[in-house]
């Protein structure tokens, strides 16, 4: 899909004559960060991609067709012989892995209102791919590094490289080579190669827990508890005296403890071990958006 959009920035850049700032990577590759000017471009057709560019194609076949404003949507592919350009919007204010972590310049720490939208937002997102769209999607890489914020603080689900489309006519089962990111990935999967939007549901539990705790599956500290992951120890703490202790401790104080602990709860029924108790999407949605705020 081409739009009317001037691109000559490619020449330059493919003459070496531009270089690009790197803002990141994706699953697909390196991601800069250009200029875009109003301007006409010939309508060309897309190639053909090979076996290596499944990735590649993965995206665009997904992403190219969707249209909800918790998606970050593809404005432009570019075909060129040896390799692809996916054009999106750009997100100033970052994924929000980073904006958790303090990396997005400028951006303060994210007060528990702002986390809230986000949780919202994303599941919005998802609902809308597993049960509005058709086909439906499954993400497969559902994390906090593929959440953008836009310029609102809303969520933007990015990077389908790894995502599915799942015809109507077959299971929402589908066999695939190793897929996800360590700390997000469905305990199932590990045992039978099968990604569900239950697996998508699991994920996005954690990215809950992220939100309400302020940790990430991968942090030290993690590694010195007894349950060694971040969803044995909120189940944990969830079951104590002091659910509290879960918090992220720059929230505390700030009267909306009671609301953290409801999405704490809501991240504990979607990493439930048994995908089939787990809620789907449309009900997560449904029931953050009861959440007094």
């Amino acid at each position: 899909m081409i739009r009317s959009i001037d691109l000559s920035f490619f020449e330059k850049l493919e003459q070496g004559g531009l270089q690009l700032e790197i803002v990141g990577r994706g699953g697909c590759g390196e991601v800069y960060k250009a200029e875009l000017r109003n301007g006409e471009l010939c309508e060309k057709e897309t190639k053909f991609l090979n076996f290596q560019m499944q990735q590649i194609r993965s995206e665009i076949q997904t992403v190219g067709q969707l249209g909800h404003p918790n998606i970050l949507p593809l404005l432009v592919h570019v075909s060129r012989p040896n390799y692809h350009y996916l054009v999106y919007e750009f997100m100033k204010n970052g994924s929000l892995h980073d904006a958790l972590k303090g990396a997005s310049d400028g951006l303060r720490s994210l007060e528990w209102p702002i986390r809230y939208q986000i949780a919202l937002g994303v599941a919005a997102g998802l609902e809308y791919l597993h049960i509005i769209h058709r086909p439906r999607i499954i993400h497969r890489d559902l994390k906090p590094a593929n959440i953008l914020l836009d310029n609102d603080l809303n969520a933007r689900i990015s990077d389908f490289g790894l995502a599915k489309l799942v015809p109507d006519s077959i299971s929402s089962a589908m066999r695939s080579k190793v897929a996800g990111t360590l700390g997000y990935i469905a305990p199932e999967y590990h045992q039978t190669l099968m990604f569900t939007d239950k697996c998508d549901v699991y994920s996005f539990g954690v990215v809950l827990a992220v939100l309400v705790t302020g940790k990430f599956p991968t942090d030290e500290f993690l590694q010195r508890t007894d349950e060694m992951t971040i969803v044995g120890w909120i189940r944990n703490a969830m079951r104590s005296d002091n659910p509290r202790m879960a918090i992220d401790r720059k929230l505390l104080g700030t009267g909306f403890e009671e609301q953290m602990l409801l999405v704490l709860k809501i991240a504990c029924f979607c990493t439930y071990d048994d995908p089939k108790a787990r809620p789907n999407s449309r009900d997560i949605r449904c029931m953050l958006s009861q959440i007094k705020h």
